[in-house]
């Protein structure tokens, strides 16, 4: 945990329970993850148990002993009840194109903004819910307080965490993760730990297959952190990666450096390699249409679903639709997103489309996705859909873009004049 080592102790008097692990322990379980079937987090818990029920402490030496016991051991297990143990190694290497991928967000915004909020309404009430810890500077460090689980503790760390801050009164407060069980019934491994300062994570939609078998190619939910942010495959190109597969059969994940330095495109795969998988007769267009049932959607009916989508889980409210590109604009807005419109030139517009001026969907392009083309090209379309309201009056909905396929292509993209602000977005549009 960032800030040094952290001693816990019941204020009754209890036993110390010190959580410090050493870089060389931290480094031995790392080592030991591809192996065992768990992440950091859980490995790192895993630990920390078995050391308390030993009754001993993380940086006794006998720890590790116990730590390679454990590893061995389980591998043992694992070999036994299995003769084709590469089937379920930790590490799986995927085959296939990404639908969405979207801009790297900060998952611990919210919840350090809501620790903040509670700690300014009734700072007694957010130290006791647990979702704040406050600290006092002494002569040897910092004193902090909170609760957990109900229970008050102290702690004397040697600095304060990175997330700790401090009210304009000058009190120090550091916010915590307050979930103990997730909405899966999963344990929150970072239960009443301070919440990290920043968690960069990057989220897309990816379709492929982790086993190298066409057969097995279906969605998967694709969740890459902290490297994630330097992850930048281009959504609709056939890509290989190694990830880690989630044991709900629809989650992969980035692990660590290694996904990031094992990226590489399906066409510069050498046909020798034993990875090597042939996508040339696959029709990516088609395999779109015909696995993604839940999230097409036809621009006429784009109002609708977005209201619809609302009921969905967070990572489930895309859409995927296809239009003609009516007018462009490459100059990035104040977020670097560039703007064009998409209308279905197939569909035939009743009088309401020509007074409320749904004649054609507005698109956010983040400065990550390429234009290479012009008006009158076919694009297709993945991501999230959003609408204003302003005095009451809800504007026509628009597509945040995390995926785009040119399907047909005509004339090249305009060239960038000025950048857009906030005040002639509407003039433009």
């Amino acid at each position: 945990m960032d800030g040094g080592a952290i001693t816990l102790e019941k204020k009754t008097g209890g036993k110390k329970m010190n959580t410090e692990i050493s870089e060389e322990m931290k480094n031995e379980i790392m080592k030991s993850l591809p192996y065992i079937g768990m992440n950091e987090e859980e490995a790192t818990a895993k630990f920390l148990e078995i050391c308390a029920e030993n009754g001993i402490e993380p940086t006794n030496p006998i720890a590790k002993g116990l730590w390679r016991n454990y590893v061995a051991n389980k591998r043992r297990m694992d070999n036994s009840n299995t003769s084709n143990s590469g089937n379920n190694d930790l590490f799986k290497t995927a085959t296939g194109f990404f639908v969405t991928l979207e801009e790297p967000r900060d998952m611990m915004a919210w919840n350090r903004m809501k620790a903040k909020e509670e700690f300014m309404r009734d700072s007694d009430n957010a130290l006791e819910k647990g979702f704040v810890a406050v600290a006092e500077e002494k002569e040897n460090g910092y004193l902090v307080s909170r609760y957990h689980d109900g229970e008050y503790r102290e702690a004397t760390l040697s600095k304060l965490p990175e997330g700790a801050e401090e009210s304009d009164d000058g009190q120090i407060f550091i916010p915590l993760d307050n979930t103990a069980v997730y909405m899966n019934g999963g344990k929150n491994a970072n239960y009443g730990k301070p919440l990290p300062k920043e968690l960069m994570r990057r989220i897309g939609i990816f379709y492929g297959t982790v086993t190298g078998q066409f057969e097995d190619m279906k969605p998967y939910f694709f969740s890459y952190k902290n490297k994630g942010v330097d992850f930048k495959p281009k959504t609709f190109d056939w890509v290989q990666f190694v990830c880690v597969a989630g044991s709900n059969g629809t989650d992969i994940y980035g692990a660590t450096e290694t996904t990031l330095k094992s990226l590489r495109r399906c066409e510069d795969v050498n046909p020798e390699d034993d990875k090597y998988v042939n996508v040339s007769m696959l029709d990516m267009q088609a395999l779109v249409q015909n696995n993604f049932d839940d999230n097409k959607c036809d621009l006429i009916d784009l109002d609708r679903v977005h209201i619809l989508n609302q009921n969905l889980p967070t990572r489930e409210r895309y859409v995927i639709t296809q239009g003609s590109v009516v007018s462009l604009n490459m100059t990035p807005t104040s977020n670097g997103n560039r703007i064009l419109n998409i209308t279905d030139l197939t569909v035939e517009m009743d009088s309401s489309s020509f007074e409320d001026g749904s004649l054609s969907t507005t698109c956010w392009i983040p400065e990550g996705i390429d234009i290479d083309f012009g008006i009158g090209s076919e694009i297709l379309v993945a991501g999230r859909t959003s609408q204003r309201v302003i005095d009451g009056e809800a504007d026509p909905v628009t597509i945040n873009v995390a995926g785009l396929y040119c399907l047909a292509k005509v004339g090249l993209a305009p060239e960038i004049s000025e950048r857009l602000t906030e005040e002639n977005y509407d003039e433009w549009l």
